[in-house]
Order: C-alpha cells, then sequence, then structure tokens
C-alpha cells in the first residue's frame, strides 16, 4: 500500500517532467526491483521544488505530512504562509468549530513546524481576530517580520459589516516597531495590506518602510499622525489606497515622486493635498471637500463619487464645475457619480475660468430628484460642453422619474459650437423631460458629432421601469427625433 500511495506510473512522471521544462535537461531514473514504477521522491530536488512550489498553500503543506523527507523539502521550498478559514478549516468538516481560538491553536501549531525562519515571499493572515488576541498576532508578527516577507497582509474584518468601522478599543494595535527591532527590516516589505486593526504612529523607534510600493489600510484607527510619520518617508511608493478610515485630512510635507494611484473611500476627510507629479490615477469617494494635487499634470484616470450634503435640495453641481476643473485640470478620462436635484427654482450655478483642458471621456452617473417636467434643472448640465473644450465622448446615466408622453422640443436655449465631440451616450432618456431638451441641445451645439445612442431603460440604481414603459418611453423618443436631421447620427435602443 505504502508503494502505491508514493508511486506514480511512467505516464504521470513524464506529465510531471514536461510541466518543469527546462530545470533539468537530462534525468535518470533508478528502478526498484521489485517493482518498475518510477518514484516520485527519485526526482531532483529542484524538479520537487518546483511542483510544490505551483501547488496552492494548503495542498503544499498536506504534502509535509506525506513523510519526513516531504517535510523537509516543504520546508526548504516554503515561501508563503496563508492563514484563513479556508487553509486552517478544512471545507465542509463540521466536527471543528471555526472559532478565534481554534484558529490561533491552529496557526501556532503550524508554526511549530518551522524551526527555521524561511524567507517568505507572502505572509496572509485572514481571520476576525481581535485585540484580546493580541499574544498570538505579536508572535505570528514578530515571526513574520524575521522571515523578512515581502508581501503581508494583515486583514481581521472577517465578520465585520460592510459600513461598520467598529471602536479602537477592541482593535488589534499593529506594532510597526517590530520591523525595526534587531532581527526584523522594514525594507524587504514591498506591499502591506491592514484591515481592522489599530495603527499607533507614536513609537519613536519606528522605522519606516523604504522599500514599501504598495499600502492598502481599511477599517484602521489611528493613534498618530499617517502622514506626518509614514508617508513622506515612503519614497518608493506606488499605489496608496484607504478606505473606511476616519482621517480628519491627507497631506504630505514632501513630493511623492513615485506614487501612482491613490484610492480614497469613505474616510470623511476635511482637506486633500498631495504632492504626487507622476500621479496617474486618482479615486475618491467623499463628501464635497477642496483638494490639490500640486504638480500632477499627468492625472490619466479620475473617479469622483461625491456623498450628498447636509443640505436639503442642495446638489453638488457647483463643486463639480468649480472644483474639480481646478484639482484636475489635465484628466483625460472622468467617471462622476453624484445626485442631482432637479426643479425650476435652480437655475442658476457657479462658473470659473477653470477647464479641463484634456478631458476627452467623460461619463457622469446622476441619480435625479425633483419634478420630472423641469427643463432647467437639467439644462444646467449643458455647461459641461463649455467646460471640457477638448471632451470627444459623453455618457450621462439617470434614474428615477415617470414616463411621460406629453413632450416637445423647444431649444430656447442658445446652442454653444463644440468642435470635437463625437460620441453621446444618454440613458434612463425616456423619464425626464429635460435630458430631452439637453439632448436636443447637444445635437445642435456639436459640429463634429457622429453618433448619439439614446436608451430609454434605467442603467443605474432602482427601480427599473416596466416592459410597457420602455415601449412608451421609446415611442416618445422616436417622435421627438423623427426628423431626417436626426436618421444619420440619432439612434434609439
Amino acid at each position: 500500500m505504502a508503494k502505491q500511495k508514493e508511486g506514480v506510473d511512467k505516464r504521470t512522471a513524464r506529465k510531471m517532467i514536461r510541466s518543469t521544462e527546462g530545470c533539468a535537461k537530462s534525468i535518470t531514473f533508478e528502478r526498484n526491483n521489485k517493482s518498475d514504477a518510477v518514484q516520485l521522491h527519485d526526482l531532483p530536488n529542484d524538479i520537487l521544488g518546483s511542483i510544490l512550489s505551483r501547488l496552492t498553500f494548503r495542498e503544499s503543506s498536506q504534502m509535509g505530512l506525506v513523510s519526513h523527507t516531504w517535510r523537509r523539502l516543504w520546508r526548504s521550498c516554503c515561501r508563503k504562509l496563508v492563514f484563513t478559514s479556508a487553509t486552517m478549516f478544512q471545507p465542509g468538516n463540521r466536527s471543528i468549530k471555526h472559532t478565534r481560538t481554534n484558529f490561533a491553536m491552529r496557526v501556532n501549531s503550524f508554526l511549530r513546524q518551522l524551526h527555521t525562519h524561511p524567507t517568505l515571499n507572502k505572509f496572509v493572515i485572514k481571520f476576525g481576530l481581535r485585540r484580546k488576541h493580541t499574544r498570538h498576532v505579536n508572535r505570528w508578527i514578530r515571526f513574520c517580520s524575521v522571515s523578512r516577507a515581502r508581501h503581508i497582509t494583515i486583514n481581521f474584518t472577517p465578520g465585520v459589516k460592510d459600513f461598520f468601522m467598529g471602536p479602537a478599543n477592541s482593535k488589534y494595535i499593529f506594532p510597526l516597531n517590530v520591523f525595526s527591532g534587531p532581527e526584523g527590516s522594514s525594507t524587504h516589505v514591498r506591499t502591506l495590506h491592514l484591515g481592522y486593526v489599530c495603527l499607533d504612529t507614536t513609537s519613536s523607534d519606528f522605522m519606516i518602510f523604504a522599500n514599501l510600493k504598495k499600502l492598502t489600510l481599511h477599517k484602521i484607527s489611528f493613534l498618530g499622525d499617517l502622514q506626518c510619520l509614514m508617508l513622506p518617508e515612503c519614497n518608493s511608493l506606488e499605489c496608496l489606497s484607504i478606505s473606511f478610515c476616519s482621517l480628519p485630512g491627507l497631506s504630505t510635507c514632501q513630493p511623492l515622486q513615485r506614487l501612482r494611484c491613490v484610492r480614497l473611500h469613505y474616510c470623511y476627510l476635511k482637506k486633500i493635498e498631495l504632492e504626487a507629479p507622476n500621479l496617474t490615477s486618482f479615486d475618491l469617494t467623499n463628501q464635497p471637500i477642496p483638494f490639490v494635487l500640486g504638480g500632477s499634470l499627468n492625472v490619466m484616470e479620475a473617479n469622483i463619487k461625491l456623498l450628498a450634503k447636509d443640505s436639503p435640495y442642495g446638489d453638488n453641481l457647483d463643486y463639480i464645475y468649480t472644483e474639480l476643473p481646478a484639482a484636475l485640470s489635465h484628466v483625460h478620462k472622468l467617471s462622476i457619480t453624484s445626485g442631482l436635484f432637479v426643479f425650476d427654482q435652480l437655475q442658476g450655478f457657479s462658473k470659473t475660468s477653470a477647464r479641463f483642458i484634456n478631458l476627452r471621456h467623460l461619463t457622469m452617473y446622476l441619480p435625479l430628484y425633483g419634478e420630472p417636467k423641469s427643463i432647467s434643472g437639467i439644462l444646467r448640465l449643458a455647461y459641461l460642453l463649455e467646460l471640457a473644450p477638448a471632451l470627444e465622448e459623453l455618457e450621462l446615466h439617470v434614474n428615477g422619474g415617470d414616463v411621460d408622453v406629453g413632450w416637445a422640443l423647444r431649444g430656447n436655449m442658445l446652442p454653444y459650437s463644440h468642435n470635437r465631440l463625437k460620441r453621446v451616450l444618454i440613458s434612463g432618456a425616456s423619464v425626464w423631460e429635460g435630458l430631452m431638451e439637453l439632448a436636443y441641445y447637444i445635437f445642435r451645439s456639436a459640429n463634429r458629432l457622429e453618433s448619439m445612442v439614446l436608451d430609454p431603460k434605467i442603467r443605474i440604481g432602482a427601480p427599473q421601469l416596466d416592459g410597457w414603459m420602455i415601449d412608451i418611453g421609446r415611442e416618445t423618443i422616436k417622435k421627438l427625433f423623427e426628423g431626417e436631421e436626426f436618421q444619420s447620427i440619432i439612434t434609439i435602443l
């Protein structure tokens, strides 16, 4: 039976050799006199190590249980440690409860098998642990530091509700100073992902992650100042992602030359001041706040999701028309999500001399609230043509409102001559009369318009229109744009 478990036939051995082609040019097998089968452990160690490296963490660790030989080989080839519910507990086995105590016991037992500290490429802990488990987690973090792990994930968010950030006094305090001890070093760390922990940046003996390229912080509570201690010294940082963290502001004391990507989601920031001359991507979900991206002339793409204002009937259109062009004047592709109130009383808006001078593609997701028959409330969006003189593609996606059949194009607003716009897409076009007036205005203003697609269906949010309502909306749009001048350009879905 033992030979049947360890042995493989010749055909299986040939497949293994082909899968590791290039590791060795010639291989000689010694056959057992009692059997013609090739033994798997007869393969050279470099090929066996290559096989182990291609297995998942759970599969490779199980191979270490086969024999002492395989255990020694697994220890020497172990480059990643992934401790999650899926790797520490057998799927479908309900005899062992997936408790935090059992998880900690299994991780401790696993690490005791590694008598020496291997050089790790990846170290992952993902389980719903808290501050009361500090004794165990501290031991694991020290092991991670001594093992010089390059990619570290400490994520304790499992079990936490989506928008719940949690009290700071229940979160594990991540020991940054461990990476500056006599046995540890922070220079080897390339990516750091922290979730649902408390980050203490007040330690005086902390050595910064000088070679860190990607920093992700999710539902973090801060003890100290993040930007003054961590960010200025991260000269190699390329990607920064912060979500669901309560931060009063984010600023840098000196330029981050290599920073390419910034994502800030639900941090309730009051201000943003970043010096990142090579920034190419910016993603923000926040209430309208002033922000400055000093020297960022290479921003290619930006996604801005604006949360609702506290004041009633106050939308973010003034902010979109004034603050965003000043902060993102060089952006090429821009996506904006923001609610918009539609009332005849809301006719005015703020203007500025700032422009999106390089904007080519603009997408706006606009949940609309107000009077479906209002014209002037929606025609405020016509200023977009003046705000983006280089615009080539425009997408407007709206929801809300009701289908009506008593519409008529008025064309009272004088067109603005735009020489670059080529393609326009408007979804939810059958529920707001002002949208049809806006489409007609764009049609008359865009001198080089090649196509305009009007979609009666609502593509964002809820509720969706019934089929018969969509049919009525489609027929209404066709009647409005039935002239020959529209036939070659306007498409009604």
